[in-house]
């Protein structure tokens, strides 16, 4: 087992997760699509924290994969909120730079644990 909280994917998505629901706070309506958005976005750091209980490296494997299906999830769910003016542009591509640096580390986490399997 291992402390997710220590990894600086974690650091950055949970930061990530909290400034996506601070600046939806603040939007009226679209109830459903601000809740697609901060689901997916929160469900990379949570899924994280699961990975962490995991000792099987095919099970730890398969929920980083989780996080990086959630990531291009959220990509898809900015640019939605972008194009109905939930988000401005320059919060937009804030998010955007930022899902993709959590993504890039996704991808670097996955790599580390299949070299262990």
């Amino acid at each position: 087992m291992q402390n997710p909280e220590k990894l600086e994917v974690y650091k950055e998505s949970y930061a990530l997760s909290k400034d996506v629901l601070l600046e939806l706070e603040g939007v009226k309506g679209k109830f459903r699509l601000k809740e697609q958005l901060f689901g997916a976005v929160s469900a990379i750091p949570a899924n994280l924290m699961e990975f962490g209980s995991m000792e099987n490296k095919n099970q730890q494997a398969q929920k980083i994969r989780v996080c990086i299906g959630e990531a291009y999830e959220a990509q898809y769910w900015f640019d939605l909120c972008r194009d109905v003016g939930i988000l401005s542009e320059e919060k937009h591509k804030d998010f955007i730079n930022r899902v993709k640096v959590v993504r890039m580390k996704l991808f670097n986490l996955l790599k580390a644990v299949k070299s262990e399997m």
